[in-house]
This record gives C-alpha cells, structure tokens and sequence, in this order.
C-alpha cells in the first residue's frame, strides 16, 4: 500500500488518489495534488484559472476571459462559458432595478373567471419557485376563499393606515402570498372618493418600490372602482379573461376605454399582456366565434383558450388550486400553459432590458 502513496506538490503531504482531479498531465510529466485547494493554488501560482462555468485550468489572455459580478471575478474558458453566466447576472440586476413583474387581472364584466385565473396563475408560478404576491381588490375576498386563508388586514390597512406590507399579507402556500380582500375595502373606496387629487395613484405610492417578489399579480373587481384604478396605476400589465359569449366582448371594449383613460389621463404606461378566452366549449359554435372575433382584434395577444373544466369549479370549495385538486385535468394543463408564457414574458423583458 505504501508504494501507492503519491505526493502532493503543492504541501508535500502523502495520499493515496481516489479523484481524477488529483492527477495532472502535462507533455508526459504527470503532477499529483492531495486536495481542490492545493491544486488550485498550483493553478494560481502558474497564472491560471478554473472556469467558473465548466471548472477547466486555463491562463487568461483575453479581456472577456475575466468578468467582474456583483463584487465577485469570474474567469471564463470562452465565450461560450462566458454568454450564460453574464446574462444570468444581468436579468438578475435587473429584476433587482425593475422589481417585480406586476400584473393586473381585470374584465369589468362578471364572471369571466379573473379570480380562477389570478390563483391559479399566481399557484402555478409559485409551484415553479417564483416569489408571488396576490392583491385581492375586490371586497368580496374570494381569493382568500378559494386557497381557504383568512387575514384581517386588506388593501385598505395597507394603502389607508399604512401598516407594513409584512403585518398585511398571509402566507398561503410555499413562494406565495396573499393580501386578502374583505370588507374593509367599502371604507377605502369611500376614502379615495374624498381626495381631491392623485387618488388614482395610492397603491403605486405604497408599494411602487417593492423588490420581494417575482410577481405582483392584482385581483381586480368587476366594476370600473377607484381601487381597479389604483391597481391600473401600480401594474405594468394587463391580463383580461374574457369567456366565449357575446356580451363578454362588449366588456372588452369597456377595458379598452379604461386603458386609454389610464394611459391618457393618468400618464401611465400600461399594455395588455394577454386576452386568456375562458370557458371554452369545443361543442358550441360560438366558443369559435368568440375566439376568431378577439384574434380579428387583438392577433397574437389572444392565448390558449381555458376550456370548460368541471374540476376548475371544484377547487375553491377544497380550497385548493387547480393543481392541487386536480393536477392531471384540462383546466390544470390549460393554465399551466398560461403560467409557461407567463414565465416566458418575464424572461423576454428581463432580456430587453439587460
């Protein structure tokens, strides 16, 4: 066994190898090093360099070979190494600058499925390790109610008495928060109609420099309130769900009208991420219609349509989301396409922005 001992030489210690990375070959000579540190300060002693991304031993002699992130220098064998781990770093600086991506769930007609839609977005991107906030605008609190969670404090304590944001939400599920809706949210309304000027403008003041989370997502009610105005004026984009009927078109054409107030009156840019067609049904003609008539207005804006999906009804009396009850159903597979190109258009502006 003695003869199998080698020496290290960097600390002169004896070992026995067990790791590749303890033998070196170099034009016949062959190095030998007991440990990671001692190979690596060979390494620096030589003027060489581990890649950061792929781990290999080379001796920088190019600019790019050398970055330095955040504070910490990284060495890159090449550009292939170098491309991933500098735009990993500049979409992360930029979430850091823009903060979260804040998206507002709204129709101002009833029952096209804006709550359905907000949890089940906001479940499936904390699922995939995103940090998640829902803000419930409407009073009657049924995102609370369909994830079965309950809090005293809602938009109103939060906008009106100004607590902290940290003594407001409620921890629904891993990744995923929620600041509930209740009845509370009558007394902030009437509040907001007694000021006499930027009332419009209260939640971006509150919560305009938030950077903990991913995603801001905003439950808006079916009306044209002050509080949907207040949640217009803090997001940046727009879902609308709008069910395959007639009158659920003519509720577009409203929310088109609230956006130009929005961006005309208010002077803040907000753009309309997607139209999600809800309640599909394969079997009725007017489902196709519906969807043909909203891709005549807005083309590639229009996603894949939720079909009709009796387990997506189910949920909130389980107070769960889709993907808890019914992991394996339509309406799970339907959003999970949603929270896909979700993820999707975050990683695109990240991109634009780096």
């Amino acid at each position: 066994m003695a003869s199998a001992l080698k020496v290290c030489a960097v600390c002169d210690s004896q070992f026995l190898v067990k790791f590749r990375y303890q033998i070196e070959s170099n034009d016949g000579d062959v190095t030998y090093y007991c440990s990671q540190q001692c190979r690596q300060k060979a390494s620096t002693d030589r003027g060489e360099h581990r890649c950061s991304v792929c781990d290999t031993s080379f001796t920088p002699t190019y600019a790019y070979q050398r970055a330095e992130t955040g504070g910490e220098v990284q060495y890159f064998c090449s550009m292939e190494c170098r491309r991933p781990a500098v735009r990993e770093y500049r979409q992360r600086q930029t979430h850091q600058q823009e903060g979260p991506m804040r998206i507002a769930v709204l129709n101002q007609k009833g029952g096209t499925g804006k709550t359905t839609t907000t949890v089940s977005l906001g479940a499936g991107l904390a699922r995939e390790g995103y940090r998640v906030l829902i803000i419930d605008v409407d009073s009657q609190g049924h995102v609370g109610i369909s994830l079965g969670v309950d809090g005293e404090s809602s938009l109103y304590h939060l906008m009106i008495e100004r607590r902290p944001l940290s003594e407001c939400i409620v921890a629904a599920r891993p990744n995923l928060d929620i600041l509930p809706g209740n009845d509370t949210l009558a007394s902030a309304e009437i509040f907001l109609a007694r000021q006499s000027e930027d009332r419009d403008k209260y939640l971006r003041r509150v919560l305009g420099d938030n950077r903990d989370y991913d995603f801001i997502l905003l439950d808006c009610g079916p009306s044209l309130s002050l509080l949907n105005m207040n949640a217009l004026t803090f997001a940046e984009h727009l879902i609308v769900p709008v069910s395959c009927d007639y009158l659920s078109l003519i509720g577009v054409k409203q929310v088109l009208k609230t956006l130009k107030n929005v961006n005309q009156v208010l002077l803040h840019p907000i753009r309309i991420l997607g139209i999600l067609p809800t309640f599909y049904d394969m079997r009725n003609n007017i489902s196709d219609e519906a969807i043909k008539t909203l891709r005549g207005y807005f083309h590639d804006k229009v996603l894949s349509p939720i079909r009709v999906n009796t387990r997506l009804k189910e949920a909130p009396r389980h107070k769960q989301s889709i993907f808890e009850y019914a992991p394996s159903s339509r309406g799970a597979r339907d959003y999970q396409r949603l929270v896909d190109w979700v993820i999707k258009s975050q990683q695109q502006r990240a991109q634009a922005s780096a």
